[in-house]
């Protein structure tokens, strides 16, 4: 493996401004093993993905962030045709409280208002993550923004102040946002107060007193949990610390470092499914925050192990990622971010300036759409809620004569008004550049064979091409049996690629 000098935040927080800038651009990146599969593979396109815009879409849960704005990290207006082009049907807004009320009492819910109100235009639900802190309260907060300044170590004065926003918000915004998430990754140091340790008890009494007071003027609001990472420990002392009759939702935001969002996601999310079950059954899961740059400077190796990112490879991520949530039936699958955070300095409850974040779909400074984007579309096109995931089905991977095993194979099947979508690729680190294979595709699943896949096409989710299948055996005909297919001599690359009718994509 050829793992790139990784430059970390130290060393790109020394670069000037003018360089910072320049990373809006795509950094130059070396070709990778699978850019020249379509030619190679000999396969002929048929058709293209019909791509839908977010109020073409009735309803899924595929969202994406437009966190930060209370902090003003990017401007808003550059990205509203884009949202609504990109298909996602919900959007995750930070409420800003120092931004809210900078004179003691008086509350301009003005640049808030223009940011909900051009989500729903554009045909996306908001919902909102509820925070920070606010610095007339907080006199010590190392900076304006109050990041991480938790209110319960205030006195009873930065309570109750917290107390009168929230409610201001919740009578506010009752009739435009139902969802409403207490704090950011409350338990991470990064993102809770600078002077106090975190605790899934001081953050179950943070959610109980928040959730009355929304419910005061907005009694209908779903309260939402959320953590960074995916701890079912935390999670459970949470509930054992008296939250679950207080929240609706729980969210998760299931960053790994070593980029592999397969990685020990199916057991965890067991896990925690399982001490929901037990202990807060009526608790929804969701994921509610996880990215990926689209190049290898600029984030703390702490957080993401990176030495291989561009373009491509963010986009292969983004592909698995909101797919996996999918597959795996969480009721919501968002990514962070829609834009790279670079206009202005990003900081965390240290106060310090920190190197911008650039896990966008578009590119930062120049609003443009990153490959990224277009992946992001066809998933949130292809899987809206008319598809469900269909965990009953056969697939088998195996190389075709005289190639390679495929790495990691891994393989989802979701139904979309009865059609079959199967999902294989190599669930390898897409930094590892895993050269294309050549498989046969044996897959079976329920229901009528005659019914299933007239037409059948490989869609590829980053060009939005679908090309033919030149050799399909079916060997199983008869109404009401399963349906037995092999697909024979088709690429395997390190994200899915999927196969279904023609007619499930136009």
């Amino acid at each position: 493996m050829n793992r790139r000098t990784f430059l970390g935040s130290a060393g790109l927080a020394a670069l000037p401004l003018s360089s910072l800038r320049a990373l809006a651009a795509d950094p130059p990146a070396s070709q990778p093993a699978d850019a020249n599969w379509q030619e190679a593979s000999g396969l002929k396109q048929v058709a293209a993905l019909k791509i839908r815009s977010a109020k073409e879409i009735a309803s899924s849960r595929v969202g994406v962030g437009m966190e930060c704005l209370d902090r003003r990290m990017y401007l808003p207006e550059k990205t509203y045709a884009h949202l609504a082009a990109l298909g996602a049907k919900w959007a995750r807004l930070q409420t800003g409280w120092s931004r809210c009320e900078t004179k003691e009492g008086v509350y301009d819910f003005a640049w808030l208002d223009e940011v909900v109100d051009a989500v729903i235009a554009a045909g996306v639900q908001p919902w909102f993550n509820v925070g920070y802190g606010n610095k007339l309260y907080s006199p010590d907060s190392p900076h304006e923004s109050a990041v991480g300044q938790v209110p319960l170590y205030d006195g009873e004065r930065g309570v109750k102040a917290w107390e009168a926003f929230l409610r201001a918000l919740g009578e506010r915004y009752k009739d435009r946002v139902a969802q409403w998430e207490i704090w950011n990754e409350p338990n991470i140091s990064v993102f809770w107060h600078p002077k106090h340790k975190s605790s899934p008890v001081e953050y179950a009494k943070l959610v109980e007193i928040s959730a009355r007071a929304i419910r005061q003027t907005h009694p209908k609001a779903q309260i939402a949990a959320c953590i960074s990472g995916m701890d079912p420990t935390w999670i459970e002392k949470c509930l054992q610390a008296g939250m679950g009759p207080h929240i609706n939702l729980f969210s998760i935001h299931p960053y790994n470092r070593e980029m592999i969002p397969e990685i020990n996601y199916a057991s965890t999310v067991a896990r925690i499914r399982s001490v929901l079950r037990r202990l807060a059954p009526h608790v929804r899961l969701w994921q509610g925050e996880c990215g990926a740059p689209a190049q290898t400077t600029g984030h703390s190796d702490t957080w993401m192990h990176l030495w291989n990112m561009n373009q491509r490879n963010q986009a292969k991520w983004v592909v698995r990622r909101i797919m996996l949530d999918l597959f795996m039936d969480l009721d919501l699958a968002q990514y962070f971010h829609l834009c790279d955070l670079m206009e202005a300095p990003y900081r965390q409850a240290n106060g310090q300036e920190r190197p911008p974040v650039m896990l966008g779909l578009l590119h930062g400074k120049i609003y443009t759409p990153k490959l990224a984007y277009a992946a992001m579309q066809s998933v949130a096109t292809l899987l809206d809620d008319q598809a469900t995931a269909e965990p009953n089905y056969y697939c088998a991977l195996t190389p075709a004569a005289g190639q390679a095993e495929p790495q990691q194979p891994n393989t989802m099947l979701f139904r979309r008004s009865g059609q079959p979508m199967l999902a294989y690729y190599q669930a390898v680190n897409v930094q590892d550049d895993a050269p294309p294979v050549t498989v046969d595709v044996d897959f079976s699943c329920d229901g009528k064979a005659a019914s299933l896949l007239r037409e059948p096409v490989l869609v590829d989710p980053i060009s939005q091409k679908a090309f033919a299948m030149e050799s399909v055996e079916r060997k199983a005909d008869k109404p009401y049996q399963r349906a037995i297919w092999r697909f024979k001599n088709v690429p395997c690359l390190d994200y899915p690629l999927l196969i279904t009718d023609k007619k499930a994509i136009q």
